[in-house]
């Protein structure tokens, strides 16, 4: 049977995890608190504490345990761990260490988009990334880290914003009482579904060292698609700042795509709700 460890059961790694067992998996995962671990066992999940602080903190025959599979997917965002992202970049490196001893064959790394800035241009995976945040920044250094790595099959994706079932931007734009603004920019985002069947295509067939973006084809202005969304939801629209300047930002990610015969199930955001 496949195996495979999610560090980070989140919203993503959560739906991930449900994804991958229903398709027969043999799925691990961990979270920080004690909690949250009791909590994904009474979902019958194999759960493990671990806690980067930059040190692992986790009982070694757990950690053990939570590494001994096929593949090692990394689902932490900065903003979760590390309010300073050397820290982070720190973390991250020595849970691969440790990954590396258990002589785990495949990473997979969850990054975003925002290691591009928030400039007028079409980003794919040939552009130079150049983060204009500390999370950006972090992001990128981990990526570089990963592909020094010999001898080991390493995946990067970058996500663009994550929509989903009960997780969808315009729900807190709506709530914003000043006006917002960046109107006239391109919005880019990704339906979980696509995320979860690009992973399993990642892990059914490695490839060495491969960097894909996601996110759907289409990409409307802000105000027409949040105006649209929240009409269709029975909410007040919220109200944004227009301008012809504003950024035009696009991330270009049809390289799975041409590469693995990916398809888009949700290639237009209009279809998320």
């Amino acid at each position: 049977m496949r195996s495979v460890s999610i560090v980070g059961l989140g919203w993503l790694g959560l739906s991930l995890a449900r994804h991958l067992k229903n398709l027969g998996w043999d799925v691990k995962g961990s979270k920080r608190t004690h909690e949250g671990v009791e909590q994904m066992r009474l979902m019958r999940f194999e759960t493990y504490f671990l806690e980067l602080t930059p040190e692992i903190n986790a009982d070694p025959d757990d950690l053990t345990n939570l590494l001994s599979v096929d593949t090692l997917i990394i689902n932490i965002p900065p903003s979760e761990y590390f309010f300073d992202p050397k820290l982070y970049v720190e973390g991250i490196e020595n849970l691969v260490n440790e990954a590396l001893l258990c002589n785990i064959s495949h990473i997979v790394f969850i990054s975003s988009t925002s290691v591009f800035p928030n400039v007028s241009a079409n980003f794919d995976e040939e552009s130079v990334p150049q983060p204009d945040s500390e999370i950006g920044r972090a992001l990128l250094e981990v990526e570089q880290r990963l592909f020094e790595l010999k001898d080991i099959d390493v995946d990067i994706i970058r996500f663009a914003g994550l929509v989903g079932y009960d997780r969808h931007p315009v729900y807190s734009l709506v709530r914003k009482e000043s006006a917002i603004s960046g109107g006239n920019t391109p919005i880019n985002l990704v339906h979980f579904d696509d995320c979860a069947r690009a992973i399993q295509l990642l892990l059914e067939m490695p490839g060495y060292q491969r960097l894909y973006h996601l996110a759907a084809p289409k990409h409307p202005s802000k105000v027409e698609y949040y105006t649209k969304m929240a009409t269709k939801l029975g909410l007040n629209p919220p109200q944004f700042l227009c301008d012809e300047k504003d950024p035009q930002r696009i991330i270009k990610a049809d390289k799975i795509c041409r590469e693995l015969d990916f398809v888009y199930q949700y290639p237009d955001p209009d279809e998320f709700i």
